[in-house]
């Protein structure tokens, strides 16, 4: 029983011990507008169709009506904690897991 409570413990300080990776998409996904988006507390926000294919942070910048804007851009980061794929918003520390799009390490 002693022997069973132990692996349990050292198990589960092992998952927690998981840091993040920095990660890419494999394939382009639908969820990463989506995730962006509800984030954001927007209704819609349109990436370009390989972002985060290359680079696992993306920025956000405010659309500006006229001149330069001030504000510092959204900055979301994507990242594997175990084999699991997470979208981070840095600015915010916000983390969302992700269960459609498919990521690997960079």
């Amino acid at each position: 029983m002693k022997r069973l409570l132990l692996c349990l413990l050292l198990s589960g300080c092992q998952a927690l011990a998981q840091t993040p990776v920095a990660a890419v998409l494999q394939t382009p996904s639908e969820e990463i507008p989506r995730t962006v988006a509800q984030m954001l507390g927007i209704a819609e926000v349109r990436l370009a169709h390989g972002a985060l294919m290359d680079d696992s942070q993306l920025l956000i910048e405010r659309s500006k009506l006229q001149g330069l804007s001030l504000e510092k851009p959204e900055v979301f980061r994507l990242s594997l904690i175990g084999t699991s794929c997470y979208l981070e918003r840095v600015n915010a520390g916000q983390r969302r897991e992700l269960k459609e799009a498919l990521c690997k390490k960079k």
